[in-house]
């Protein structure tokens, strides 16, 4: 037990002091939807050039960015498997965030017809007399 905390912990730590820094956070979520050149990063933040270069450097290193180099540009994008790992032995860590994940069931016929819709001139009867009483009520209290 204490063996597999230790690698769980030894393996979180260069995860965990690469989002230590708040611009290193912001570039992840940036890089979260695609694949960015350090130019178009650079002009987002208004930082130095070697600036972002070091915090792609330690988020690289840490395994959580992935670098591709296309000639002169290099793109870097998240590396999802290792931040789904990360945060798995993050939530490992903690008794109490341990959560069964639980594969979602395919639709069968069966259950398929069993969800039958709802007759809209019931809802709409139920809600327009649901207004019709909360507007009586407040004529009432305003008299």
């Amino acid at each position: 037990m204490k063996r597999t905390a230790a690698k769980r912990t030894d393996r979180l730590e260069p995860a965990l002091r690469a989002l230590a820094d708040m611009t290193r956070l912001k570039i992840l979520l940036m890089l979260e939807g695609r694949e960015r050149t350090v130019n178009e990063i650079v002009s987002f933040f208004g930082l130095a050039q070697p600036t972002i270069t070091r915090h792609l450097q330690t988020l690289t290193s840490a395994g959580l960015l992935s670098r591709r180099k296309e000639g002169a540009r290099v793109f870097y994008g998240t590396h999802a498997l290792k931040m789904g790992a990360v945060c798995m032995d993050l939530a490992d860590c903690f008794p109490c965030c341990c959560v069964a994940v639980v594969a979602p069931r395919p639709k069968t016929k069966s259950r398929a017809k069993a969800k039958k819709p709802a007759k809209k001139s019931v809802k709409k009867r139920a809600t327009k007399s649901r207004i019709k009483k909360a507007t009586t009520t407040q004529t009432r209290r305003s008299r």
